[in-house]
């Protein structure tokens, strides 16, 4: 694998891509597999963050009057659970909580496929720039 030379090709090169959603989320799902893992088999915590990071991110240009001039100011994100190569992709639910006149916060929830149990849950904050 080389490196990726921009984000986009980082998120083909370890497969977070968007599935379609019709409820107003942005939905995400990266497949896990030896690439991603961890030395216990599990989906590497940094790439957890990530995937709720971006989703939340995308739901954020996409609903608020911001657009893409948002920057994240912080990310809280709690750990529940492994999400290992048995239980399918992980998949990233985000939905606003609140949105302000210069920022907005997200919780994004993260789901093993296999049994739909929560393997971790983030909120994240973003404020506009500029």
């Amino acid at each position: 694998m080389t490196a990726p030379r921009s984000l986009r090709e980082l998120f083909d090169q370890i497969g977070l891509q968007e599935v379609p959603a019709d409820d107003g989320s942005v939905i995400m799902e990266m497949p896990v597999d030896e690439r991603v893992t961890n030395t216990a088999g599990g989906l590497q915590g940094g790439l957890i963050a990530t995937m709720a990071d971006v989703t939340a991110g995308q739901l954020a240009a996409r609903s608020t009057p911001f657009g893409h001039a948002i920057a994240t100011t912080d990310l809280f994100i709690r750990y529940l659970r492994p999400i290992k190569e048995k239980n399918g992709p992980a998949r990233a639910v985000a939905r606003i909580l609140r949105t302000g006149k210069r920022s907005v916060v997200i919780q994004v929830d993260i789901y093993r496929s296999d049994d739909n149990e929560l393997g971790a849950t983030a909120t994240v904050n973003f404020a506009a720039v500029g």
